[in-house]
């Protein structure tokens, strides 16, 4: 089963009710300038073609819900044809995809589509669309947003600095000698970030990755008082931030480690 298909077939019956439609407004407007002018006999006869045009397109717009209720949208979804067409749309305009039914990762994005209710979810937001052509362009149309989206490379190395250190203070409160260098899970540090449940909605796990790869890319960068940043991974899969560099190639981080200018050739804390 494929989309495309019926979408064709769709739109040569959209084309006849578009063709039909403008000879009925056409024809309203002979029928209006007819009444003005007083000319009753072709009014008559405008008035009997509008009648015409009308009929033809009730007998269009039947045959378009008749076929528009012809395709199994429910089957569509469930035996995996849109998940399937979907990714090879991503991969045919290249839009990174990673993951399988029904969770897929399209950096910056997390899609789930929900069979059930034949819906999908982009992050937290629910969308409606059968169409895996349409849906792909789509993403691939915000994905380009993201990419030209400004970024204050040092606002964020800062903030994400400043939450660093308040993580360093609580991790280290009870401790006799308080440590000042930690590799510290970027999740933990997001909810330093985004402390409230609006600011999670504002600014969400896929921004916050997306923000980290920017930083990646950036990884010579200094904090306003000189110190620098050292992004790692973990072995755990639950903590690890999937992104993309610059060039496409996928990475797997968890953890950062800010140090002191005087520090910089120390291995990990």
């Amino acid at each position: 089963m494929n989309y495309e298909t019926f979408y064709q077939e769709i739109k040569q019956l959209e084309k006849a009710f578009q063709e039909k439609l403008t000879l009925a407004q056409k024809g309203f407007r002979n029928v209006v300038k007819d009444s003005e002018n007083g000319d009753l006999r072709k009014l008559a006869k405008d008035l009997a073609d509008v009648s015409e045009a009308l009929n033809e397109l009730a007998v269009l717009s039947d045959d378009l819900r008749d076929l528009s209720g012809e395709f199994d949208s429910g089957a569509y979804m469930e035996n995996g044809d849109f998940a399937k067409q979907m990714v090879e749309y991503c991969q045919k305009f290249g839009v990174d995809v990673n993951g399988e039914a029904p969770t897929y990762e399209i950096f910056p994005f997390k899609v789930r589509i929900d069979a059930e209710n034949q819906d999908l979810y982009v992050n937290r937001k629910k969308v409606h669309c059968v169409r895996p052509l349409h849906f792909v362009r789509k993403l691939k149309t915000d994905l380009e947003k993201y990419t030209k989206s400004g970024f204050n490379l040092n606002q964020f190395l800062n903030e994400l600095a400043t939450a660093y250190d308040t993580a360093i203070k609580v991790k280290s409160a009870d401790a006799k000698v308080p440590r000042t260098e930690y590799n510290l899970l970027l999740k933990d540090l997001y909810n330093y970030l985004a402390p409230t449940a609006k600011a999670r909605r504002d600014y969400d796990m896929q921004n916050y990755a997306y923000d980290i790869a920017r930083l990646y890319a950036n990884r010579d960068a200094r904090t306003k008082n000189g110190r620098g940043f050292e992004l790692g991974s973990t072995r755990h899969p639950n903590k690890l931030i999937r992104i993309l560099d610059q060039f496409g190639n996928e990475h797997h981080l968890s953890t950062v480690r800010f140090f002191a200018p005087e520090s910089e050739s120390g291995g990990e804390q």
